[in-house]
């Protein structure tokens, strides 16, 4: 070991600090002539690289630069720790089980990060308010006492029920209980706090989802109160301050199911032949007040949270489906996005303005489909115009760098009692782009206006809403794989472009839907932030979210925002801090919305394979791991797993090519690939689907 590597390893090994002297006898090296020089000049050139610092001004130990990072605390296979920061969810920090200092599954945590030689070493340095302490889980009694085996993530934690506790609980039961602090052999004290009902059940199941994620259909009685005081009737004076568009071709477009229409459009030509497109926002901002206790009710919130047959809405009823709801025939207040658009696509003048709006006609997505394909209904001359230049949106946006990831949606039907009767992917329709195009083109319309609004090149504070370039690693990984596919393929990844290129290349194959997949996995996720990096995958230099006030609270913010710059108000309540706050906040809500919706989906889609037990399906490779393979049902969406212990042979697995490889019959699987499977298992409790392969 040379001097330079035994002083580093000295120093970062004992965490202590030393004099040059002390150094030299810790060395077992002599305390002058040219060995103690020698050392000397090492620890100095050490300093100038920044591995040594000085402190106490006479003694030298390892330099160290100290970082925190918030996140939520998460607990992956074999009891893996890992920390998901709040503004990069998708970068979880590992935590080594010693540094965790009893942290627990769903912990809000400060995170200190020190860096040494180029290594990373993280531990908890504090637990954070809203941390929850809570659990969701299936009584067991066994040998004379009462265990709760946690749903999901939490089921590395050892939870002991006094017999006093349970809460008229039986063995079986799905219950929520309060967690104590863990005793030093790790066993985690509880109490029931609620009884679910039987465990398997599809209601109690879905309840329990519910409260694992902290959803509750139900508010607090003073934030009902101040929604019941919300005026019945637009006041006479609103009518008079704001533009009147009353006289305006206006209509909702929206899924068959949807109950909160926040968004109405309109369309009309210029003398010149240039569109006039208005995209017409619920004004919520005039019926929650900042600061009100509807407010911090949908600021703890973020957003609504759609569960496979029901939602947890963001704001009371009263307003999201009732006054700030754009129904049919009635007059509503708006906050307006008035666009003048060349037939080319490009925006030539924009307005927002405070409105009165009555929309005409409360459209589904599958009745404009069919007034787009028949040229014929309600309003098809409207909607013409309005699809020519939705296609002209959609292309434009396309040549410039926005990806067309087509990710297909899991609809069911289900029958009076909330059981699915059918699952079905739902299909991509043209009235859906529609839309799509023109809240892309007002929510960046938005951002760019307020960007242009900072006086001598200071940006004012603005929620964005945002994504990140991919990790360069993930994207070579991504490129091996689909090389490994047979396609020959460079992706950049600081050029979106490349990788629409990549997707229009791929159209058509039979692996489509799985290197989609796989490129959206390998692809950061989009955030709400304070600071504009602008949203990769849209290709967009900046964007914000303003189109959904009465689901998503960020929007409601951009309303108030952009309301304050047009009146000259530069300094929003609270300032930046409390735009970054709101961010990293609305991001973890976020999160969290979109687990629980998933979990809903795979616990529905094992109810409806219940009863299908034994039944043989086409599917399709959808993943590859080290204990089997993932297989998506055709035409069924349900994703379960064929185990490798039943596999037939002695499989291993190839990292590298993303494939499982027989040892005696050198059969391969790897994603794409089609397979026969049969139904043997469908757990409603663990939300799993297990299969057979079939020859």
């Amino acid at each position: 070991m040379n001097i330079r590597t035994a002083i580093l390893d000295l120093l970062e090994r004992s965490g202590c600090a030393f004099t040059t002297k002390e150094l030299a006898r810790a060395l077992h090296m002599p305390k002058q002539g040219d060995p103690y020089q020698c050392l000397k000049s090492v620890l100095r050139a050490l300093q100038q690289e920044g591995l040594v610092e000085r402190c106490d001004g006479r003694k030298w130990r390892a330099a160290t630069e100290e970082k925190f990072v918030e996140g939520i605390l998460r607990v992956g296979t074999g009891g893996r720790v890992y920390v998901h920061p709040l503004d990069a969810p998708d970068s979880p920090i590992a935590v080594p089980r010693a540094r965790s200092f009893e942290a627990r599954e769903g912990d809000r945590v400060r995170l200190r990060i020190l860096r040494r030689r180029g290594r990373e070493e993280a531990e908890i340095a504090a637990f954070l308010p809203e941390t929850p302490r809570t659990a969701v889980g299936t009584v067991q009694l066994a040998r004379g006492q009462a265990f709760v085996v946690p749903d999901g993530r939490q089921q590395q934690l050892d939870i002991r029920l006094p017999r006093s506790r349970l809460g008229g609980a039986l063995d079986g039961d799905k219950v929520v209980v309060r967690l104590g602090e863990p005793s030093a052999d790790g066993v985690t004290p509880a109490e029931v706090l609620e009884l679910l009902g039987k465990a398997g059940d599809l209601h109690v199941e879905m309840r329990a989802i519910a409260r694992k994620y902290g959803l509750t259909a139900s508010f607090p009685p003073e934030v009902e109160r101040e929604a019941a005081e919300a005026p019945a009737t637009i006041p006479p004076e609103e009518y008079e301050r704001r533009l009147d568009l009353r006289d305006d071709v206006c209509f909702t477009i929206d899924p068959e199911d949807a109950k909160d229409f926040d968004d109405a459009v309109s369309i009309g030509r210029d003398v010149e032949g240039n569109y006039r497109i208005g995209v017409h926002i619920a004004d919520v901002s005039f019926y929650v007040p900042a600061g009100g206790a509807v407010d911090r009710e949908a600021r703890r919130r973020g957003t609504s949270v759609y569960l496979v047959g029901g939602v947890f809405p963001m704001l009371p009823e009263r307003l999201s489906n009732d006054l700030c709801c754009l129904h049919e025939g009635e007059d509503r207040l708006a906050y307006s996005v008035l666009l003048t658009v060349t037939p080319r696509g490009a925006v030539r003048d924009y307005a927002f303005r405070k409105s009165v709006i009555r929309s005409r006609k409360r459209f589904t997505y599958d009745e404009v489909e069919r007034i787009i394909e028949q040229e014929r209904g309600a309003f098809a001359s409207e909607i013409a115009e309005m699809h020519a230049i939705a296609s002209v949106l959609t292309r434009k946006r396309f040549r410039e760098g926005s990806i067309d990831f087509s990710v297909p949606e899991t609809g069911f039907v289900l029958d009076e009692n909330g059981r699915p009767l059918e699952i079905y992917v739902k299909p991509r329709l043209r009235s859906m782009r529609l839309i799509e195009e023109f809240m892309l083109l007002a929510n960046r319309t938005v951002a760019g206006a307020v960007r242009a609004m900072g006086e001598r090149g200071a940006e004012l504070p603005f929620l964005y809403r945002v994504h990140d370039l991919p990790d360069p690693e993930k994207v070579r990984e991504l490129v091996d794989f689909i090389r490994h596919c047979g396609i020959d393929v460079r992706l950049d990844p600081a050029s979106s472009k490349s990788f629409q290129r990549m997707i229009e290349s791929i159209a058509g194959r039979e692996d489509e839907a799985v290197i989609q997949d796989v490129t959206i996995r390998a692809m950061a996720k989009a955030v709400y932030s304070e600071k504009n990096i602008g949203h990769f995958g849209l290709g967009f230099s900046m964007y914000t979210h303003f189109t959904s006030p009465i689901r998503r609270y960020p929007d409601l913010v951009v309303h108030r925002l952009l309301y304050d710059y047009q009146r000259g108000v530069r300094r929003p309540r609270g300032g930046a801090a409390a735009i970054a706050d709101i961010a990293r906040l609305s991001s973890e809500r976020e999160r969290l919305a979109v687990e629980a919706e998933r979990e809903s989906v795979r616990l529905m889609q094992a109810e409806y394979l219940r009863s299908r037990v034994g039944e043989v399906y086409d599917g399709v490779v959808s993943g590859v791991t080290s204990y089997g393979i993932y297989v998506e049902l055709v035409p069924v969406p349900a994703e379960g797993l064929v185990h490798i212990r039943t596999m037939g042979d002695d499989y291993r697995y190839d990292a590298v090519k993303k494939e499982l490889v027989g040892r005696f019959s050198r059969r391969r699987y790897r994603l794409g690939d089609t397979v026969r499977v049969q139904v043997v298992r469908a757990d409603v409790a663990e939300r799993r689907i297990d299969f057979l392969l079939v020859e």
